[in-house]
């Protein structure tokens, strides 16, 4: 019988553990000295000329210094190289930096100001006029905005430092929860690794989207938590669209693993949840929903006048040029989407790990085939293949009545 490949790798992975840490570092080292020496952006190679020598001295320090601290010493090496280092840049010699990349905070700062001055993030159709007078992004992102509204300033008042702070929050609660071994080191190894690190520095908005998403996970891998699941994944939703197809994905899993009472619980906390993160965010949306609708749906689908400036050689950007190419790879989209809720009604999750799998080949296809899209995005898929790989280390989850998830499928 052929092996699969991601036991191959478990294999490797336990039979060569120094081994397989130092080459993630070096990995993660190449990666930095390429965004450093590529990067078009004066922000982004600066995070890559302080990392790349932390990343290197992290793999020395595992493959050199045989004791049991060495494993915690090369992960907080990489993360003061990767994260702390880059931000007391930022702040100190790096202050002079022109802001181009930084089109994100700007937007939310200002949905801040807007929702305090008028109860909408958005700015009416009249005031719309290059890209970033649009925002793409949900209501309950603004809430990172307001500290910047209420007056505060440097980084009490900068959307990155919640971002960062809320993500390591939420990661450090789905890691403790799944009982990870030393949560502590895993979560500084992860925002050490550049998947993390560099939209860490960025100030990506990302960030707590993802945290929430890991929670949502690790609620449903130990023992089924539909409720508190469901409501954490609908305010991801509420704040960026993107987390919609992992909704899709585990109301599929909850179906066929535990049945139609957690789905149904799952489903109407997300509803619910997005729904009144949403209107406690913009209050004025109840007025006019399609401020919302204009910002975070067409605005991507670059159905507006004004283009959003995300860009990548993917196959949908490229595609996507002129009307009729916006046309066209919006249809394919909807058409995809289509067809991979027909798939996962067909062929659903059994348990929480394979859930994770089929998100990781979900988002690289929407993100490869949108008609706008960034690299940064591939973030979402990323994440979702290290939560496999942490869940499925862990060993086979629990759902209620004590049996291992996917051993007894329940008929819809």
């Amino acid at each position: 019988m052929a092996t699969h490949p991601l036991n191959t790798l478990d294999r490797i992975r336990q039979d060569s553990p120094l081994g397989w840490r130092a080459a993630g570092y070096a990995i993660s080292a190449v990666f930095a000295a390429g965004v450093a020496v590529l990067a078009g952006q004066q922000v982004q190679a600066s995070w890559g000329r302080w990392a790349v020598g932390g990343y290197v001295l992290a793999a020395a320090v595992t493959l050199l210094w045989r004791h049991p601290a060495a494993r915690t010493a090369a992960a907080m090496t990489a993360f003061l190289a990767a994260v702390v280092a880059p931000l007391v840049w930022l702040v100190t010699g790096g202050r002079d930096m022109p802001a181009t990349g930084m089109g994100a905070l700007t937007v939310v700062r200002r949905a801040g100001r807007l929702l305090l001055e008028t109860g909408s993030p958005y700015l009416p159709m009249e005031q719309l006029t290059g890209p970033e007078s649009l925002n793409p992004y949900g209501p309950p992102l603004t809430v990172f905005g307001l500290p910047h509204a209420f007056g505060l300033d440097g980084w009490a008042g900068n959307p990155r430092t919640w971002f960062g702070l809320s993500a390591v929050v939420l990661g450090s609660a789905a890691l403790r929860h799944l009982r990870a071994d030393r949560p502590a080191t895993a979560l500084v190894a992860a925002f050490a690794s550049p998947v993390l690190a560099l939209p860490f520095v960025l100030g990506g908005t990302d960030l707590p989207v993802l945290g929430l998403l890991a929670i949502s996970a690790a609620l449903l891998a130990r023992g089924s938590r539909p409720g508190l699941a469901g409501a954490a994944l609908g305010v991801a939703c509420a704040m960026k669209v993107t987390a919609l197809p992992a909704v899709l994905v585990l109301v599929m899993m909850l179906l066929a693993r535990d049945g139609r009472r957690p789905a149904l619980v799952f489903t109407g906390s997300a509803l619910l949840a997005a729904l009144v993160s949403a209107v406690v965010t913009a209050p004025a949306m109840l007025t006019g929903p399609y401020d919302l609708f204009r910002n975070m749906v067409l605005f991507p689908l670059r159905l507006t006048p004004q283009q959003t400036t995300a860009a990548s050689p993917m196959p949908g950007q490229m595609v996507a040029t002129g009307e009729s190419g916006k046309l066209l790879m919006t249809v394919f989209l909807v058409l995809l989407i289509t067809a991979v809720c027909a798939c996962l009604w067909r062929r659903p999750a059994r348990d929480i790990d394979t859930a994770l799998l089929q998100m990781t080949v979900i988002w690289t296809l929407i993100f490869s085939l949108a008609p706008s899209t960034r690299y940064g995005y591939f973030i979402y898929p990323l994440l979702t293949l290290g939560l496999h790989r942490l869940i499925r280390a862990r060993g086979p989850e629990r759902v209620p009545g004590g049996r291992p998830a996917g051993k007894q499928p329940v008929t819809r």
